[in-house]
């Protein structure tokens, strides 16, 4: 049997360990240093395999990213339309509500049991660390259509505020989430350990007391 017959029977299950393995491997190396050949071996799983699912290696980042982002911006739509619906009954729409939105989802990924969540928002973070042009390419396909839902809700939000006050101050918050669903340890070690980074819920209410106030 040949290599691509021999992929096309692959069980699902085994494409889905390779995603996973894939994930990790990149969120800890980037995207340039970790290998096809080491992603396949850790995988357990011929090269071919690689191949034949997604032709190359930028192939496969594609679809480590797709299979996350696609839930993470579902449920950031879900709950902005959620917000402005809220605001349409009660004549405005609460900036705390967006702000709620944008954050939650990557967080509560990050703090969903197993790794897979926290090698995402690694991964996540690092992105401006790999090629400009897959960088760009990632951010055009499966970030900027919802980004700019929310860039809309919060200009409507803020009519007399400059457009570029907006997309920085928006641009912030992704700072702030990004770094806190990290979980670095800084927050143990400045707090000689009060706080945990694992503490979702307080880290929620901080930011969005924070961003809140920001805006």
């Amino acid at each position: 049997m040949n290599n691509s017959k021999l992929a096309s029977h692959v069980p699902p299950q085994v494409v889905t360990r390779l995603l996973d393995v894939a994930e990790l491997l990149f969120a800890e190396h980037g995207y340039t240093a970790a290998s096809v050949r080491q992603i396949a071996q850790s995988a357990g799983v011929n090269q071919a395999l690689i191949n034949y699912h997604f032709q190359t290696k930028q192939g496969l980042f594609m679809a480590v990213f797709e299979r996350r982002c696609r839930v993470l911006m579902q449920e950031r739509e879900e709950l902005l339309a959620e917000a402005l619906r809220r605001g349409a009954e009660s004549g405005k729409v609460a900036l705390r509500d967006i702000i709620y939105a944008f954050v939650y989802p990557p967080l509560r990924m990050a703090n969903d049991d197993g790794p897979g969540g926290r090698a995402f928002v690694k991964l996540q973070a690092r992105l401006h660390h790999e090629p400009k042009e897959l960088e760009q390419a990632l951010r055009a396909r499966y970030y900027d259509q919802t980004t700019f839902k929310f860039v809309d809700a919060l200009r409507a939000c803020f009519p007399d505020r400059s457009p570029e006050s907006i997309y920085w101050r928006l641009t912030f918050v992704m700072g702030i989430y990004i770094y806190v669903a990290s979980n670095t340890g800084r927050i143990e070690i400045i707090s000689r350990g009060t706080c945990k980074g694992t503490d979702l819920a307080q880290a929620l209410a901080e930011i969005l007391d924070f961003c809140e106030h920001g805006f």
